[in-house]
């Protein structure tokens, strides 16, 4: 038993080691040439190509555009977030295969530091070493979408990498959706509030879980912001299965079907495949209860 203890320390650093990842500030980008015009163009192609995300080769396409707009501007903070967040939605909305959706979490999660990094105090401040949860409050509201879809797509990330990359990777989450709570709440319809009702749901007690705290949440983010769908799939998926409530599970997913807000014109892709989530947990409704 003691030999068994003493190799404890030993193992969690062996686990936090597999979960080691590259830092967006640490990779550089190689930059390439275009005129104006055809950077203008470019722009508006790929601006074309997003409106259509809710088809997967539509994004796609989108993101190879961005990508190449990135070459050319690697410090362009705009298409540092189109890139963050349109990887997090491939992964998250489009692809089912786990190792793919680990690969563009993580790529998301990259751009996402990059874009970060455009603040140069913040970058200053990780380069020289200080904690990545110490340096946030160089952050301001104009970095707010690229900190909110960093933590969103490392907490992805995490999750399907294992409990070595939830362990290393969850302070600092945590640290970034408050930064974004406390300079902007109201984010991506309210998304910080819809971060801690899934946070409170899904930890145990012990490591901060309360299932009253995480309803609390929930129908923050339903009141600030009750045309994006997403936040009751969420619900239905990590507070309703948690509680075991069948009948609000199935109501709220129904609800989702439901919905008129396909045509949103800032989040109708997204509302759209929230609609085949929603398919599919009911249709594990019987499994699920």
């Amino acid at each position: 038993m003691k030999q068994l203890l003493r190799l404890v320390p030993l193992i969690c650093l062996l686990l936090i080691g597999c979960a080691s990842r590259n830092s967006g500030w640490e990779n550089t980008t190689e930059s390439v040439s275009m005129n104006s015009a055809d950077v203008t163009a470019l722009k508006k192609q790929a601006m074309d190509l997003w409106k259509g995300r809710v088809e997967q080769g539509k994004l796609e396409e989108a993101l190879a555009k961005f990508k190449v707009l990135h070459s050319v501007n690697p410090n362009d903070l705009e298409t540092l977030v189109y890139l963050t967040r349109g990887n997090y939605f491939l992964a998250d909305s489009h692809l089912q295969d786990i190792d793919q959706k680990k690969k563009y979490y993580e790529l998301a999660a990259s751009y996402g530091e990059k874009a970060m990094a455009t603040n140069a105090k913040f970058k200053a401040d990780v380069k020289a070493g200080k904690s990545v949860e110490d340096s946030l409050d160089s952050l301001t509201i104009t970095e707010v979408p690229a900190i909110y879809w960093t933590a969103a797509s490392l907490g992805k990330w995490s999750k399907v990498s294992g409990i070595a990359a939830q362990l290393k990777y969850k302070t600092r989450i945590k640290a970034m959706v408050s930064r974004v709570e406390k300079i902007q709440p109201d984010y991506f319809f309210a998304a910080p509030a819809r971060y801690w009702g899934a946070f409170y749901a899904l930890a145990p007690s012990f490591a901060g879980g309360d299932i009253k705290k995480s309803i609390v949440h929930f129908e923050k983010s339903l009141k600030m912001a009750p045309e994006y769908q997403g936040t009751k799939v969420l619900m239905a998926d990590v507070y309703f299965t948690k509680t075991g409530d069948k009948k609000m599970f199935e109501q709220a997913l129904k609800e989702v079907l439901n919905s008129k807000f396909d045509n949103h014109p800032e989040v109708g892709p997204e509302n759209a495949l929230e609609k085949k989530k929603a398919e599919k947990l009911l249709e594990k409704m019987d499994e699920l209860f």
